[in-house]
């Protein structure tokens, strides 16, 4: 996800920015159209609104045109908790978590990993939580049919802090548009959208704070974790992700539950594993060599290779690395998923990508079809063009989330603005990109009350709900997260 490059952005939604319609050539709307579904049982009959928000300059006047699409039960309490959803980037249409997860209709990928991915099925998504929650997906500037205005400028939207504004911006605009002020707010935000979600979560603090917020394949510590020459808290914390993955590839023993193997690893990743790696080459050569044993039995990687590169592998080495003796590459947003490895010097395809780019296709046949929308298709937008200018906290174009900011200081306010506030955060086990150890120590280093604090586990990659047990556990880990209700433990993995 964090690297600006297409094949790191491909699961977080930038694989080609569509169309070049500009915001007033989209004309009419809102298109609204009703339907009725069951959802955890329980038949909703619901209102489908794909329309247009305007989010105002300093000055007052329209800078952009925000369309999102929201479903809101009808007849419903005007206290009906509301989920505001985005997906990552920066900066990309919501189609995924649309498309994948939370709308009333979802794209049905093969449950085995090393089947044919032809056509996907588009089906009815029987664990949307349209039953307890109303939801809007949100197309951030210049993503989806959003279109900047005359009245704005692009390096105002195109910022960590502008983007993030812009998005609380529009969910102020949407309840008041919807008289819905005293809804119970969430947010979801996945992949960079958790970056934008934590901005949010202090922005919005101090004007209607937020009840909630869900971080999924969080990159909240992206400086602290990324796998930068020398940084050894990074390949600590991502040790979890590789022994799962290796287990799950049968090249690692686990000997217990995958659970309870991940904590095992974890702990001694954390411990005798980084006290290893900050001796560096003080660490006598028989502890390097013990060291370099219990990583071959942990990750399926040969002792003689952590002997040679200083104890230490990156994902993506891994990934091209553990089943190198088949002629096979792992997925990076998925290492369930497996592809022939490229040629040397060639760069590779994702194995996951084409359950990635069966995606689109399906969003625009749900918004022409199930939602009416009379727009061509070409004006819809997988991701925003031209982010290479991006602004990161006063740094243009490469560094992203590497760069030094204290993204998870702004989750802070939002526990003091309302005192029944709470995260939670969810990370796929077998994600080469956001993985389940940062996601741990993003806990361990703050300060937030843990009685507040929800983190989860599942059985998948980036985008863990495409594994249906897991989308599952995924969308009733939000059911209970919006209405209160005790957790099932520990998420699905």
């Amino acid at each position: 996800m964090p690297q600006i490059t297409k094949r790191t952005l491909l699961a977080a939604g930038l694989l080609a920015a569509a169309g070049g319609a500009k915001a007033q050539d989209l004309a009419g709307g809102p298109f609204v159209t009703r339907h009725s579904g069951v959802f955890n049982g329980r038949r909703v009959d619901y209102a489908a609104s794909v329309g247009e928000t305007l989010i105002p300059s300093p000055g007052g006047a329209p800078a952009a045109r925000f369309v999102s699409t929201s479903y809101v039960a009808r007849g419903a309490s005007a206290k009906r908790p509301v989920l505001f959803a985005f997906n990552g980037g920066p900066s990309s249409s919501s189609q995924y978590l649309h498309m994948m997860a939370l709308g009333p209709r979802r794209i049905a990928a093969p449950q085995d990993p090393a089947a044919p991915i032809g056509d996907l099925p588009t089906v009815d998504n029987a664990a949307a939580v349209l039953d307890v929650a109303d939801l809007v997906l949100i197309d951030p500037a210049e993503t989806g049919f959003s279109r900047i205005l005359p009245g704005g400028r692009r390096e105002g939207f195109y910022s960590v802090e502008g983007d993030a504004r812009s998005v609380s911006d529009f969910v102020l605009a949407w309840l008041k548009a919807n008289g819905r002020e005293a809804s119970p707010k969430y947010v979801l935000g996945e992949s960079y959208g958790t970056l934008r979600a934590a901005l949010m979560a202090g922005q919005l603090a101090a004007v209607s704070p937020l009840d909630g917020v869900f971080l999924f394949g969080q990159a909240v510590n992206m400086i602290e974790t990324s796998q930068r020459a020398k940084n050894v808290l990074a390949y600590a914390t991502n040790l979890p992700a590789l022994a799962a993955i290796a287990a799950y590839h049968g090249r690692a023993d686990t000997g217990k539950p995958m659970g309870a193997f991940i904590d095992e690893t974890y702990a001694w990743g954390m411990g005798e594993y980084l006290q290893a790696l900050v001796q560096g080459h003080d660490l006598p050569r028989s502890e390097r060599e013990r060291i370099a044993a219990r990583l071959q039995a942990y990750t399926g990687i040969a002792a003689a290779y952590y002997l040679a590169n200083d104890l230490v592998i990156t994902k993506i080495a891994f990934a091209r690395e553990l089943l190198k003796d088949q002629g096979l590459i792992l997925g990076t947003y998925d290492a369930r998923y497996v592809g022939p490895a490229p040629p040397p010097g060639a760069r590779p395809a994702d194995p996951y990508g084409k359950v990635v780019e069966a995606v689109r296709p399906a969003m625009l046949a749900h918004l022409s079809g199930f939602l009416k929308v009379p727009w061509p298709a070409e004006a819809y937008r997988t991701s925003a063009p031209d982010t290479q200018s991006w602004n990161w906290n006063g740094t243009l174009g490469p560094g992203g989330p590497f760069l030094d900011y204290d993204y998870q200081a702004r989750v802070g306010p939002a526990f003091q603005a309302n005192p029944d506030f709470r995260l939670m955060i969810g990370t796929g086990i077998y994600d080469l990109t956001t993985t389940v150890g940062p996601a741990r120590y993003l806990v361990s280093k703050s300060d937030w009350p843990r009685e507040r604090v929800i983190q989860r586990q599942y059985v998948g990659g980036h985008m863990a709900y495409t594994h249906e047990p897991s989308l599952r556990a995924f969308t009733d880990d939000i059911r209970a997260f919006v209405t209160g209700k005790p957790l099932a433990d520990g998420g699905n993995a």
